[in-house]
């Protein structure tokens, strides 16, 4: 296996081993500490009208970016705050989640503020951190979205996303227009992978949705069936692998999301066969 697509594996593994830990953090302290409680983005976590509700917030958010790169492509400090914005606040969740293990709420809530704030800074001027501070953010991305519904409307808002994630490359096109600007911008919108292969440098990256949709199935689950995360994330893992080595033999762009989705589909029903939950 090419070590590029080890390394995007890797960096896969843990993400989601980070965004389960906090997961379990964020689920304990839910009811208990303020800071925490307002992280959820909707009160109705059963309603199945929040999963088109949320595809629509993505299809908006596109259509905004698109937007802004065909408008302002050039003027990198719109996107350099989008990015600050992104990284603080999400990676602050990440943080928490650490601090709590040592601190209270109140000093792990204001030392995750600090070093959210600091990280989003660090990018800014460090871009080897790209990688780094992409896993941390998207880690608690998922984590928010995640505590936020039951795992039947997340199941159908990432299959209506997966619908979305292949028009959106093999229809409109607009996702590799995205794709090619964060790439060449080195925006933490993706892990990237890089190598000298047969002497030239060759990488690849995959975008930090791919990375949060795993997650919020995973969180989601934890809140109401434990043992069944497990094997979301094996079905998440295995069908990433194949998916990467399949595009780093084809060289060619392929939405992600509907074999991520399938194959978290497939090991949460064999879980479920095989009498785990």
């Amino acid at each position: 296996m090419s070590r590029i697509v080890l390394t995007l594996v890797a960096l896969f593994v843990v993400s989601q081993l980070i965004g389960m830990y906090t997961g379990s953090v964020i689920l304990k302290d839910f009811h208990e500490n303020p800071y925490v409680s307002s992280l959820m983005v909707t009160s109705e976590t059963t309603s199945l009208a929040n999963a088109v509700f949320f595809m629509i917030y993505v299809i908006v958010g596109a259509a905004l970016m698109v937007f802004l790169i065909r408008k302002f492509g050039l003027h990198m400090i719109v996107f350099r705050i989008m990015e600050f914005f992104l990284i603080s606040t999400a990676s602050s969740i990440v943080f928490y989640s650490v601090l709590r293990i040592f601190f209270g709420y109140e000093a792990s809530t204001f030392g995750g503020i600090m070093l959210g704030l600091s990280l989003a800074s660090a990018k800014m001027f460090m871009p080897a951190l790209k990688n780094s501070a992409a896993v941390l953010a998207t880690s608690g991305v998922g984590v928010i979205f995640g505590v936020s519904l039951a795992p039947l409307p997340v199941i159908i808002f990432l299959l209506l996303l997966s619908i979305y994630d292949y028009i959106s490359v093999f229809k409109t096109k607009h996702m590799v227009e995205m794709a090619e600007f964060i790439v060449k911008k080195d925006l933490a919108f993706t892990i990237t992978s890089k190598a000298v292969v047969e002497g030239k440098e060759r990488r690849l990256d995959l975008g930090t949705g791919d990375l949060i949709a795993p997650i919020i199935l995973e969180v989601s689950v934890m809140a109401a069936i434990p043992s069944a995360t497990i094997f979301v994330f094996a079905g998440a893992l295995v069908s990433l692998t194949v998916f990467l080595l399949l595009v780093w033999k084809k060289k060619m762009v392929l939405p992600a999301l509907p074999p991520l989705v399938f194959g978290m589909l497939i090991f949460l029903l064999l879980g479920m066969v095989l009498g785990f939950y």
